[in-house]
């Protein structure tokens, strides 16, 4: 049955809202943070109303102790959320990208009473475009009970499956600001060099697949004398020159070809800029984006994905630190195992050798105790650092272990061959 698609104040809006409800944000650049500001000035009458999402690029004001009346459930743990999370209103789930489509939408664990979208104004059809984020937001607002819009000329409109018509739209306020922004991560020469040994691993006519922050960027940099590659997943504003250069043409895809297949869209201006009706770039729903058959049937997929922790076995951990969680499983694993089935791919794990400014070594006899395994080392192929790449991939025990010591950093080498001998 079509819906109203009222135009509403924001106030009027949220007071669709009732305690108790679940309610999904789109994530990061897609946040609609209008709606999200006034769900807090309405706070104390919404007791225990749930907000559920994942990476946010704020200092979230639902999670301070004055809106104490909300909860948030999220995918994507952070250190500021901790405070929060000790008084019980914060609850994290371990859960991949690809689950997200079916636990956080009708009929799922978490599935929302409400969806928040964050869209560009309707075409002349009635159409509105989900802009940077459509990964799990389009596939839960098609199905959700309610639906409440925030309509931004600044939002690109990005083609693709992107799209709720406005017979899908319950509610929709006007608002008129920039997307919160995810800035280009400033690299070092460790990033650098670590970039380097990762591009050495991605042939030409390579998909491509990063996730967020200085490691990947640097990465994406070191790509630039490649040629015919693709890109898949996530767009970030180093993924402009790709394409400005001619280095991404997506023409040796076969699944979509001439098109990049994302889910979300992490930058600033420039990047929402060229996302605008953009042919090269196919919006997708997670459900197709992060899917392991997908991956699976683009030949030459690279998985590139950071972490906190190898250790020796190959077991790899990039969300938690011991038993504290700091990140999210995202889709690290949805994208090693689809890279580990396509005909000519490769999955990369990559991290500086030390943490806490030279400190401690992040390659390790074992994980810390309690740490999550975010990839087991049985999916393990290659393990980058700054002091070179370490082939796992079909390697016993022994031969692993001194592939990732020839790439541990060389003051903790001795200390690991010690823990390694006496194990």
């Amino acid at each position: 049955m079509p819906r109203a698609f009222t135009k509403c104040s924001l106030a009027d809006a949220v007071a669709r809202l009732r305690p108790g409800m679940k309610v999904l944000l789109p994530p990061a650049c897609g946040e609609p943070a209008a709606l999200v500001g006034e769900i807090c000035r309405q706070a104390p009458r919404l007791t225990d109303l749930t907000l559920l999402g994942g990476i946010h690029l704020g200092d979230y004001p639902w999670a301070r102790p004055e809106h104490a009346a909300l909860r948030y459930v999220t995918w994507h743990m952070a250190p500021r959320l901790e405070e929060a999370r000790r008084r019980g209103r914060v609850e994290f789930v371990p859960i991949r990208y690809y689950d997200l489509t079916r636990e956080f939408v009708a009929g799922g664990v978490w599935a929302p009473d409400c969806v928040l979208v964050h869209t560009a104004p309707p075409d002349e059809r009635g159409y509105l475009s989900l802009g940077v984020s459509v990964g799990v937001a389009l596939p839960a607002a098609r199905r959700a009970p309610l639906v409440i819009a925030q309509v931004n000329p600044a939002m690109p409109r990005t083609l693709g499956n992107a799209f709720l018509h406005r017979s899908q739209v319950d509610a929709w306020v006007e608002v008129d600001e920039p997307l919160t922004p995810y800035p280009p991560t400033p690299v070092g020469e460790v990033e650098r060099a670590i970039g380097r040994h990762v591009a050495a691993l991605v042939p030409d006519g390579a998909t491509v697949q990063v996730g967020v922050g200085a490691i990947p960027q640097a990465a994406l940099e070191a790509l630039v004398d490649h040629r015919e590659l693709a890109l898949h997943s996530l767009l970030v504003d180093s993924s402009v020159t790709l394409v400005e250069r001619g280095v991404v043409t997506n023409a040796c895809k076969r699944v979509h070809r001439g098109r990049m297949d994302i889910a979300e869209a992490m930058g600033t201006r420039r990047l929402f800029d060229f996302l605008h009706e953009n042919p090269l770039v196919n919006m997708e729903s997670s459900a197709f984006v992060h899917d392991p058959a997908t991956v699976a049937s683009l030949d030459r997929f690279v998985a590139i994905n950071s972490a906190l922790e190898v250790d020796l076995t190959g077991q790899v951990t990039a969300e938690s630190l011991g038993p504290r969680q700091v990140a999210g499983i995202g889709g690290q694993f949805d994208f090693v195992l689809g890279a580990g089935r396509s005909r000519g791919g490769a999955t990369v794990i990559a991290l500086p050798s030390t943490g806490r400014e030279g400190a401690v070594s992040r390659i390790v006899p074992r994980l810390s105790a309690g740490a999550a395994v975010t990839s087991p080392r049985f999916v393990a192929e290659w393990v980058v650092t700054e002091h070179g790449a370490a082939a796992l991939r079909g390697k016993g025990e022994r031969g692993r272990a001194e592939a990732l010591l020839a790439v541990a950093h060389p003051r903790f080498q001795g200390e690991l061959e010690r823990a390694l001998t006496s194990s």
